[in-house]
Parts: C-alpha cells; structure tokens; sequence
C-alpha cells in the first residue's frame, strides 16, 4: 500500500533555476497531494517509506536540494525529519480537524471574556484556506533553515 500511494508522487527536480525554497515547496506540495489523496495511509507510507522506491525518490530530491542550498551534516537531518513531521502533522490537521470545521466553530462561540486570543484567531481561521494554512506553515518552517 505505501508503494502504491508513494509511487504516485513526481520526484522530478523542480528547475534549478527556481530558488532553492521554492523548489522545497514545490517537493513537499507533491507528496502533500500523493499522501492526502489517502489519508488513511499515513502511518503506512510512515512506516514502510523506506522500502518503498516512491518512497525513497523524494527525500532523495528534497536531500539534494537541500545539499545545494548549503544546509549540511545534522542540519540536513533534521531539515527533512521537519519536513515530513510538518507534512504528516499538516495532511491529518487538515483532514481530522479542518480549520472550516465543527472544532473552529466551537472555539470562535467560546466566551470572549474568557478565552480572547482563542475566540478571535478561530474567527480569523474561518477564512483559511488549506492551502495558505499548509503553505504559510511550510514557508516558516523553510526561513528558519537560515538560522
């Protein structure tokens, strides 16, 4: 089952004449749409990622990538473990507790009073898409590889 949803993921190098962040995104975009069109495989494609060849093909791009952009040694390590942890967190936030679902409507009618910076960052989460949530996530994560 991991070989069958991994493989589906393109692990084609984005153009090398994209900027290096960019060209994480557009990796981790890929597996983000090949992983979450099953969600359910999460924990297999975890798992059995390394015995399966789609599975090996994309950290083996994003690696490279990341080799190029300088980031080396444990940083490197720990750059792609960020990565997967981001996008495996990402995929089940989206599908078990959508920002558009019952959980954001719940917090949003809490007492003001109460619980202010909750109640109104779940107003604001309303208008979230998945996408600017699942990229604004990504992209922070991407600048602190600077630091």
């Amino acid at each position: 089952m991991a070989e069958r949803v991994l493989a589906t993921v393109d692990a084609t190098p984005p153009s090398p004449d994209t900027p290096w962040r960019e060209r994480i995104e557009v990796m981790v975009g890929r597996l983000r749409d090949g992983v979450a069109a099953h969600p359910e495989a999460i924990p297999l494609t975890l798992a059995h990622r390394h015995r399966a060849t789609g599975g090996l093909r994309w950290p083996e791009t994003v690696l490279g990538i990341l080799a190029e952009a300088g980031v080396e040694g444990e940083q490197r390590v720990v750059a792609l473990r960020a990565l997967h942890g981001y996008l495996t967190g990402a995929i089940q936030l989206e599908h078990l507790g959508p920002l558009a679902g019952r959980g954001t409507t719940v917090i949003a009618a809490l007492p003001e009073d109460r619980f202010p910076p909750l109640t109104e960052t779940a107003r604001a989460a309303r208008s979230v898409t998945p996408e600017q949530e699942f990229f604004g996530g990504l992209r922070l994560l991407l600048r602190g590889l600077d630091g």
